[in-house]
């Protein structure tokens, strides 16, 4: 991906928070930018390997999400009516921001798609993957909805969840049942990363 495209992408991304209305977003958005959100990539050596990989996931999910939403809630109106459109770009755009400076290129790596060509740095914040995107979040100025705040801690599912803690798996399936944005960012993750990012051949 050239540059062009990336600040087209970046261009996209940002006109979607925007569009929140949300009053801190105009503070957030310099702080993410100095996070270095937009130039990570996506993940070490999967999906969207690559400067801006990130940032590209990040667009895949909210579009699988809208998409989704428009095709469910046909049948299931009275469960969508609760999922604001704002709710959804939040939640969808920022849900891996703890991911910005996680990854560092590997000294002489290589660049083809599927190479371990980055590494992993968990020095900063060490805490788990949903709930250190939260935390980055609000600590950037931005505050969030509850569903917001779960959707983004759950984005990861059951593979998220310590099953030999009663508390943990209560609050999970709670999330679920209270806030229908959980379950619709874990599918539309899941979408993303293995749908439209799926290495063809």
């Amino acid at each position: 991906m050239d540059k062009e495209e990336l600040r087209k992408y970046k261009t996209q991304f940002l006109d979607l928070l925007r569009s929140t209305g949300i009053e801190d977003m105009d503070y957030f958005i310099p702080q993410l930018e100095k996070s270095g959100f937009f130039e990570a990539p996506a993940s070490m050596k999967n999906h969207l390997c690559f400067e801006g990989g990130l940032m590209l996931h990040s667009l895949n999910v909210y579009e699988a999400a809208v998409a989704l939403k428009k095709a469910l809630a046909v049948n299931r109106p009275d469960i969508f009516e609760k999922i604001s459109d704002d709710s959804i770009k939040v939640a969808a755009l920022l849900h891996d921001v703890c991911k910005a400076n996680l990854y560092f290129r590997k000294r002489g790596a290589q660049v083809d798609f599927g190479k371990a060509e980055y590494g992993t740095d968990y020095s900063g914040l060490p805490i788990g993957h949903g709930e250190k995107s939260v935390v980055m979040i609000l600590q950037m100025g931005l505050g969030l909805e509850d569903a917001e705040v779960c959707a983004i801690r759950w984005h990861m599912g059951p593979w998220s969840i310590d099953r030999s803690n009663a508390e943990e798996v209560g609050n999970y399936r709670k999330a679920e049942e209270m806030y229908p944005l959980v379950t619709l960012l874990q599918l539309a993750d899941t979408v993303a990363a293995k749908f439209t990012e799926r290495k063809l051949g």
